[in-house]
């Protein structure tokens, strides 16, 4: 696959033509997505790395996995131009890429730097002009939307940061904004052992809880997730953040304050009623 575009330094485009584009998205045709609950593997980001290089990091940061991930279960769920919105983006390099590939693509971030965040919104602005860039927070700003705009909503590596009931306010807004039939798609990080594993799996029935809520299902994920969590232990080929991920997402805090943890990727997609 080409390499990353810069057009006069300053707009990015990770594919060049319509023709490459097409090219990725033959690569997936009739591709199988696990579906409610999943979690990342080293097969899916060794094939990631071979056909979407673009967005695949070699850090050894879980976006590594979930950025590719992302961008496949949305051309599973529906081919472009289908209209997306990504939620809590940050830099918009899904979002870029999905707009490349032909999907009618918004992201909604408040860039306020929360969380290690981002807060060059003026930048991405210019730099991914085909990308609608709104400034604010989906559960907040609820003006900014209007009711089925979207027929996807995808974000990555963002729901684990937001605490109840905030993320209930969110979800309830996802479903509005969906269209029937449309796809609420999210992978975020979970605290296997370690420091924060017991909010990392409440917090992981609550997201679960939300996705049931927007499909109008009975099963909220809690029989599930046991069953998924004692899976990956097991499975050699469970995508976990590397030591030198870590050290990334430590930042200045000493070592003592950020010890190691085990963290993996849990990925869910629920469908709104039709």
């Amino acid at each position: 696959m080409p390499a990353i575009s810069l057009i006069n330094c300053r707009t990015m485009h990770f594919l060049a033509n319509a023709a490459d584009a097409a090219a990725v998205i033959a690569c997936f045709r009739g591709q199988k997505i696990a579906g409610e609950l999943s979690y990342a593997t080293v097969r899916d980001y060794c094939e990631s790395a071979d056909l979407l290089p673009q967005i695949t990091g070699r850090d050894g940061d879980l976006k590594n996995v979930q950025r590719p991930w992302a961008v496949k279960a949305v051309h599973a769920c529906a081919p472009p131009p289908a209209r997306v919105l990504e939620i809590g983006g940050g830099e918009p390099l899904v979002s870029g890429f999905l707009s490349d590939l032909g999907y009618t693509v918004t992201l909604i971030d408040p860039y306020d730097g929360f969380g290690n965040g981002p807060r060059d919104y003026a930048g991405y602005v210019e730099r991914f002009p085909g990308v609608r860039i709104v400034r604010g927070y989906l559960d907040r700003d609820t003006h900014v939307f209007a009711s089925g705009t979207f027929d996807l909503a995808v974000s990555v590596s963002v729901l684990e940061h937001i605490q109840w009931p905030a993320l209930q306010s969110c979800f309830e807004r996802i479903a509005e904004v969906l269209t029937p039939g449309g796809a609420s798609i999210h992978c975020f990080d979970f605290v296997l052992e370690g420091d924060g594993q017991e909010y990392a799996k409440e917090t992981a029935l609550q997201i679960l809880k939300a996705q049931a809520a927007l499909a109008h299902s009975a099963d909220d994920g809690a029989d599930a997730l046991p069953g998924m969590i004692e899976a990956l232990r097991l499975d050699l080929e469970t995508f976990y953040l590397s030591p030198q991920g870590h050290n990334s997402w430590r930042g200045r805090q000493t070592y003592g304050q950020f010890p190691f943890r085990k963290v993996v990727s849990l990925q869910t997609i629920a469908f709104k009623p039709r």
